[in-house]
């Protein structure tokens, strides 16, 4: 079956991909395009081999290159450093979880947002709020006489406005995945003013994810970002400190859309289960979040061992009580091994309580995904 191969357009060679667990449609590079034999990890979700697709896909998905890119701006030298940490302060971490797993398996992959410039015209009507300072006055006895402390209170004067907007409003983001905005939430915000023009070959060896979320879709979402920004501007406008119950009855011209893709590393392990832990490092900010999954078959050895101790312990204890009624001397010494094997033999509850309190403390990402390789 021949492939997608994207040139015209992007400017190279770039093949269409979908990922059968999680539905999503990526860009592949120029060399994994052309070896159509080369078994291709999933970047987003890791728990299935991409599947090329047939060259009439590319007519119902939303293919059209971008107008711009953010840069990878993250410093690539503190990549497996990043990734180390990671590793190792993960309590109790399953076997796969290791540095050089987490490296061999970090893919560089930028995933879009749309951008939208829109003109408005519409009546709106708010509270604005004014700032006011009340002076006023307590007595308090210290000290075996009566004081007077001064207090002053700000307090909001809430007045109605109504007004006329005509304005023009360029480079509202709305989202072009469903799961931007955990993504934005986990990693952080992407810094869109470094964005530069689109240009064949930007994109070196990273994968590109294709929008889930046409215009239409998204266009709701960026009307509310257009509202939140008008009431910032009426608010000013009323030289108001604060609005409220803003309302307004928009119509919008002239919309210009554009996309606009965003840099991360993805990367993964599997814990006991062979149940996939994503991990995704920020392509800006170099900002890592994983989910720190423990091992509870490691924690359950490290419980055996501890209670293999407690265990010689007292036996070693039991012995020495024994010798005891011949040398009474040794009692103490007994006496305090079968505290000391008691303490330790509590202990041995401790790392299995610990793995269990990280694997159910974390939040985990879920998108719209089944979680468990097939």
């Amino acid at each position: 079956m021949e492939t997608t191969l994207v040139q015209s357009s992007w400017g190279q060679h770039r093949a269409l991909a979908n990922c059968p667990q999680c539905d999503s449609t990526f860009l592949l590079p120029q060399d994994e395009a052309a070896a159509e034999d080369t078994a291709v990890p999933c970047p987003f979700c890791a728990q299935a081999e991409l599947t090329r697709l047939p060259d009439d896909a590319g007519q119902s998905l939303l293919a059209s290159p971008p107008e711009m890119l953010a840069p990878f701006t993250a410093d690539a030298a503190q990549l497996p450093q990043t990734l180390a940490r990671f590793a190792k302060s993960t309590r109790f971490a399953p076997a796969d979880l290791t540095p050089q797993n987490l490296h061999g398996r970090l893919r560089p992959l930028f995933l879009p947002m749309w951008l939208v410039d829109a003109s408005a015209q519409a009546q709106w009507q708010a509270e604005a709020g004014f700032d006011y300072q009340v002076v006023s006055h307590r007595e308090q006895f210290q000290n075996g006489q009566w004081r007077t402390q001064k207090i002053e209170e700000t307090k909001i004067r809430w007045e109605p406005r109504v007004g006329l907007l005509n304005r023009r409003y360029e480079n509202q983001v709305a989202p072009a995945l469903e799961e931007h905005a955990q993504l934005e939430q986990t990693l952080g915000h992407f810094r869109r003013q470094e964005a530069i023009a689109y240009q064949p070959g930007i994109l070196g060896k990273a994968l590109v994810r294709l929008p889930n979320r046409p215009t239409a879709d998204a266009w709701p979402e960026a009307q509310e970002t257009i509202k939140t920004r008008a009431a910032e501007e009426c608010q000013q406008a009323a030289a108001a400190d604060h609005i409220r119950q803003f309302r307004w009855a928009a119509q919008f011209a002239d919309q210009t859309w554009t996309q606009l893709l965003l840099p991360i590393y993805t990367s993964y392990y599997r814990d006991d289960d062979g149940i996939v832990r994503r991990v995704y490092v920020h392509g800006q900010t170099g900002n890592l979040h994983g989910e720190r999954h423990a091992s509870m078959k490691k924690a359950r050895r490290w419980a055996a061992t501890i209670a293999i101790c407690a265990a010689v312990l007292f036996l070693l204890s039991l012995m020495l009580a024994a010798a005891g009624y011949f040398l009474p001397d040794v009692l103490p010494l007994a006496i305090l091994g079968f505290v000391v094997a008691l303490g330790v033999g509590i202990l041995a509850f401790l790392p299995p309580l610990l793995a269990w309190l990280m694997n159910h403390q974390q939040k985990p990402l879920t998108f719209n995904d089944k979680r468990k390789i097939q």
